[in-house]
């Protein structure tokens, strides 16, 4: 079958060191935000918004940030000298500015750079086939000329009207991967020569996947295979700007830094042109893992979140890696399970790997600003370790495994016909509802355990109780409060006998305040059988509350 589109051919490479490498150096971080980020949003940023979101770039620590093209328009110009003029660039950081290889736009953009200490004009002409040709009507001859006068009218420019700053220079061959790669390594080396840097500077050659048409390692193999051909390479840093049309940005971009490349162009979650730019929040956070020290902090990522979505207009999605509202959830039975046993035994685990490891979270949430407490959610696919989960740390209650099993069936049928999430408030409800049963038809008023005169090991239980409307009194002596209580109880004209058959104690909390619940199972003669909870101030009081939703349970039918 003939292929439908014309992908790039792959490059034949004169070597491949790349995949045998291990990322362990950060590369330079250059947010394009303000720029590629801004141009392609439905609605751009006003100055006011762009002058906070190039707050937040600094606050994250980006020390080089393009800032607009300020030939494109007034807004893009006024917010470049505002930041000059207002003084708000920090002293360690770099603005960029881009414009196109022609002179009127060049002119335009040196004036807006006036009085700033330090920046890099970043000038781009394409240099594919398909547009050189095709969208422009220049041959590569052309083309590379073209290129040469932009950067000498820069040079000489800058030597001019911006003689008090120190300008550096960016140079990008647009649609790099659908470049003869000759042609792109003959036009960089020949800006490189036209630029003539001075001692110690290089040049930045942005080499982009501007349309992503190749998979990750073609990208890779041609970011080495350009190293490798460069005649001035000393005299280089080798830029990625990746594009995300295929949805492969980051792995290509981490690739290519494999391959050798020194600096990455993107924007944070992934803003720009058609499907967007590398999501630098993505890479950057994959290097972290890792152990690369980025010079950039994501310590509170859900309140920049939800900030850039106000400045950008732009949501997350919920799935979005690290910041996504979902990334730390689990919904499935047994992932809520694993979770919810890594997560009690996490340093069990630290000590066993040598460093933090937890079953289906492959980083601490914490290292983000984030909280285990509502990263395991209820719905009709949970299971009990979820469940377990959300009522431990919502209201300190561990359940006994077989009375989770019974409560888990309850919470499915739930889920199962409200067909969304369980909210960890409406777990809570569902348990009092099915296991907290005080009221009716049974209602305890009070319970007096002492021990009696004639034995002190002896417990007389008096009980006064309402059942069914009619108040009555009851006592029975046993060898314990518990058991006096039962006994008492099976003096009630009930429509059958019951009996104890398991009895679970625990406290809320550890202090001195900490409150008493008890689990009970009965069974009656009719073979039925029911759990109850009881709270209460000391054990005895929660236990003779928890038989007393179980009886309420036998006699409802609940």
């Amino acid at each position: 079958m003939k292929p439908r589109y014309a992908c790039p051919k792959p490059v034949k490479v004169s070597r491949r060191k790349w995949p045998s490498r291990m990322l362990r150096q950060s590369p330079v971080w250059c947010a394009v935000d303000l720029r590629d980020g801004n141009q392609a949003l439905p609605n751009p940023m006003t100055p006011v918004q762009k002058k906070r979101y190039f707050q937040l770039l600094i606050q994250i620590g980006f020390k080089e940030i393009e800032v607009g093209f300020p030939s494109a328009s007034a807004d893009d110009f006024q917010f470049c000298r505002d930041l000059i003029e207002q003084n708000l660039i920090p002293e360690d950081v770099t603005i960029s500015v881009l414009t196109q290889a022609r002179e009127h736009l060049i002119s335009k953009t040196l004036d807006a750079l006036k009085g700033v200490r330090r920046a890099v004009v970043h000038v781009y002409t394409a240099t594919s086939e398909l547009h050189m040709k095709f969208v422009f009507g220049k041959t590569a001859e052309e083309t590379k000329a073209m290129a040469l006068d932009a950067v000498r009218l820069i040079r000489d420019g800058s030597r001019t009207k911006l003689a008090g700053s120190e300008i550096l220079l960016e140079f990008s061959p647009e649609e790099f991967t659908d470049t003869d790669l000759d042609f792109a390594v003959d036009i960089c080396d020949s800006v490189i020569e036209t630029w003539q840097p001075k001692p110690g500077e290089k040049v930045i050659l942005n080499l982009p996947a501007t349309v992503e048409r190749r998979l990750p390692n073609q990208y890779a193999d041609m970011i080495e295979e350009f190293m490798y051909r460069q005649k001035r390479g000393e005299q280089s840093i080798i830029s990625l700007h990746a594009h995300n049309d295929m949805g492969s940005a980051v792995a290509a971009t981490e690739m290519a830094l494999l391959a050798g490349a020194h600096r990455v162009e993107g924007t944070l979650f992934g803003h720009g042109e058609r499907c967007g730019n590398v999501d630098l929040i993505t890479l950057v956070l994959n290097l972290q893992y890792l152990g690369v020290n980025t010079g950039l902090t994501f310590g509170n990522i859900e309140t920049l979140r939800d900030e850039l979505v106000e400045l950008s207009g732009i949501g997350v999605h919920p799935r979005h890696p690290y910041a996504g509202e979902l990334v730390f959830t689990a919904f499935s039975g047994s992932h809520q399970d694993a979770i919810h046993k890594g997560l009690m035994n996490a340093d069990a685990l630290t000590k066993h790997f040598g460093a933090w490891k937890v079953p289906y979270l492959h980083i601490d949430p914490r290292d983000l600003g984030r909280s285990f407490e509502k990263f395991i959610r209820i719905n009709s696919q949970s299971g009990k370790g979820g469940i377990a989960y959300v009522l431990q740390q919502e209201s300190g209650i561990h359940l006994p495994r077989p009375l989770l099993q019974d409560f888990s069936a309850s919470v499915q049928a739930f889920a199962d016909k409200a067909g969304r999430e369980v909210e960890a408030s409406e777990l809570i409800g569902l348990l009092r509802a099915k296991y907290v049963l005080q009221d009716s038809p049974l209602r305890l008023l009070n319970y007096w355990p002492r021990p009696t005169a004639a034995d002190p090991t002896r417990i007389e239980g008096e009980v006064h109780a309402d059942f069914n409307g009619q108040a009555y009194t009851l006592s029975a002596a046993a060898q314990g409060p518990i058991a006096a209580f039962v006994r008492a109880m099976q003096q009630l004209p009930l429509p059958f006998t019951f009996k104890l058959d398991e009895y679970e104690e625990d406290s809320i909390g550890s202090d001195e305040d900490a409150e008493a619940v008890t689990f009970v199972k009965l069974s009656n003669s009719a073979g039925q059988s029911r759990y109850g909870i009881g709270f209460g101030v000391n054990i005895d009081q929660a236990a003779v509350r928890a038989i007393v939703s179980a009886l309420n349970g036998l006699l409802n039918g609940k």
